[in-house]
């Protein structure tokens, strides 16, 4: 019987248990392993999917505030531009299936702040700033965390930086003032000033220390709105060398200066003396060459620059239909005569050329040998932008991102 006993101990082989509660062990862990792998992956690919929103996100911020930046003019309704701007934003976010809605907008003069959603009056105001927040469906967090959706925010700050020199662009006329304070240097958007002054007369009647009798210095009038200081420093300081055109003396490359801006490579900076560059004559075959420029835009009715809530006004409310392409608009340097050897740059302007009718022929017509070629001030230049910019110390700005 105790063999038996023995025998049917001995059938069972040892360690047989030890096996068993190993696997079961085993089992347990791997389970536990692949639980704990999904989190992992599963967490992966949640943070994956919140990385690629703030991408998208940050994308959108960018685009959106360095459109609104463009469209500051220093006006309530160039708030509204560059709000509008941001709304009209073609960037989406969710792998490019969902549009950014509720973007906060604001604005500033500085930097630092403070930041306001709708300034009024809007002098001044040069940094737009545009941030967006997106709730992002979680998939995998919640099995770890009690959490469904995670608010993914980004921002962005773009503004009208000032310039002070340009190696190329801009065109061959300059507009005189002798106040050098940006960024109009007492120039009045909408009032007409010569970029070409016409040639200078020998009249008995030529004093240019009485405002009125500074007008027969000229053998023609000059512009409308340029101010005694102005004829005096033309006529003390250029006489009958200079009439205000810089740069080259060949037509062709005169015409392409005009026309296409990048052609002037002649470098020019805010306290250069310009008069070593500053050529004879009066150049009457430029007066095509502004033509074919004018002819470019679509807008060629409109002569007094503005932007009051659509009316009309050239450059207009590109945002609500006053279509234009911003070829009328000239960038010129802002000088001042300061003595018969030295001409200084105090900054930059643009200028709105003057048109007739469609085609326009409004300087072949208007002008001759002696005339000066008028345009009206619009403001600053806001380089990117196809209407003036909010201003800044040169007159002379370019939007970029600044945080």
């Amino acid at each position: 019987m105790l063999r038996k006993i023995q025998s049917r101990v001995t059938m069972t082989p040892r360690g047989a248990n030890k096996n068993r509660r190993e696997r079961g062990f085993v089992l347990i862990t791997m389970a536990i392993t692949v639980i704990a792998l999904v989190g992992v992956l599963g967490m992966a690919v949640d943070i994956g999917r919140m990385f690629i929103a703030k991408n998208e996100t940050q994308a959108y911020c960018d685009a959106a505030a360095l459109a609104a930046a463009l469209a500051l003019d220093g006006t309530t309704v160039g708030i509204t531009n560059a709000k509008t701007a941001v709304t009209n934003s073609t960037n989406t976010w969710n792998l490019d299936t969902s549009k950014v809605s509720n973007p906060t907008v604001t604005f500033a003069t500085a930097l630092a702040g403070p930041w306001v959603a709708t300034p009024n009056p809007a002098t001044g105001y040069i940094y737009a700033r545009v941030s967006a927040t997106v709730p992002l469906s979680m998939y995998f967090l919640p099995v770890i965390v009690n959490q469904n959706s995670q608010n993914v925010t980004s921002s962005a700050t773009a503004g009208q930086i000032a310039i002070t020199s340009f190696p190329q662009g801009l065109s061959p006329y300059t507009a005189v003032s002798t106040v050098n304070v940006g960024p109009n240097f007492g120039l009045v958007v909408g009032k007409s000033y010569d970029i070409q002054w016409p040639g200078m007369s020998n009249s008995a009647n030529c004093d240019p220390s009485k405002p009125a009798k500074i007008d027969s210095c000229f053998l023609k009038p000059p512009c409308n709105d340029d101010t005694f200081a102005s004829k005096q420093a033309v006529v003390n300081n250029w006489g009958s060398s200079n009439s205000g055109y810089w740069g080259s003396t060949s037509n062709s490359t005169i015409e392409q200066e005009i026309v296409d801006q990048n052609n002037q490579t002649t470098p020019v900076a805010v306290g250069d003396n310009i008069m070593p560059v500053l050529t004879n004559g009066q150049k009457q075959s430029q007066a095509g060459y502004l033509d074919e420029r004018v002819n470019q835009d679509v807008n060629l009715t409109d002569n007094v620059p503005g932007a009051p809530n659509g009316s009309g006004q050239y450059p207009g409310n590109t945002y609500l239909g006053d279509l234009h392409n911003g070829r009328r608009l000239l960038p010129v340097p802002i000088v001042d005569p300061t003595d018969p050897t030295h001409t200084t740059v105090l900054g930059f302007g643009q200028f709105l050329l003057q048109s007739n009718g469609s085609p326009s022929d409004y300087y072949k017509k208007a002008t001759n040998g002696n005339d000066p070629y008028c345009a009206v001030y619009a403001g600053s230049w806001n380089i990117g932008s196809i209407s003036p910019g909010a201003g800044g110390s040169t007159g002379a700005t370019r939007v970029k991102l600044v945080q």
